[in-house]
């Protein structure tokens, strides 16, 4: 008796999984794809299109220290207090035509200051393997579409001070995205 039930149940479910996976219209026609392009079945040759399309959003990241702290050097010129301050951008991604620009805005001034004392700095780039000196405005680093870490070094130098004191200020940066190879 359980050998015919068995064998039963086994012809049901066989019955039961042998059903279409798809049925057609009541035109004959089978229904639309989950897309607005629709094509009907008859015996001329059709075609249709989809759009395929995304979006990817420019995106970067940017670190600048917080603090840099110039290291006492004595060399020919005499003593200086210098330091490398390093800019540093990674996972940059942007429009085709375009960089990620850092500049100083206009109006900066390169000066520290303890208590009355005051103390000039100097910012330097180095461009095709040459020193230039930045001004307030100028753009200090670009960098371009790559999701490898990139780094661009200032260079920041002081005169040996006439005053004692603990001389601080800060320096502002200014990040865009800019068309690439202009300046602002």
């Amino acid at each position: 008796m359980k050998k015919l039930t068995s064998f039963v149940l086994a012809l049901a479910m066989a019955a039961v999984c042998a059903a279409p996976a798809m049925a057609e219209g009541s035109d004959g026609t089978l229904p639309p794809a989950s897309s607005d392009t629709k094509i009907t079945q008859d015996s001329n040759s059709n075609s249709g299109s989809t759009t395929v399309k995304f979006n990817i959003a420019p995106a970067y990241t940017v670190e600048i220290p917080a603090t840099v702290t110039l290291d006492k050097q004595e060399g020919e010129d005499g003593v200086t207090y210098e330091k490398n301050l390093p800019l540093t951008a990674s996972n940059v991604r942007l429009e085709k035509g375009k960089e990620l620009q850092v500049t100083i805005p206009t109006g900066s001034t390169f000066q520290l200051s303890a208590g009355k004392a005051t103390l000039d700095y100097t910012i330097t780039i180095t461009v095709d393997n040459k020193q230039e000196t930045v001004t307030a405005g100028s753009v200090v680093a670009t960098f371009e579409t790559d999701t490898a870490e990139q780094t661009k070094n200032l260079h920041i130098k002081a005169g040996n001070p006439d005053y004692a004191g603990n001389y601080s200020g800060t320096l502002t940066f200014a990040i865009a995205v800019a068309d690439a190879n202009t300046t602002t």
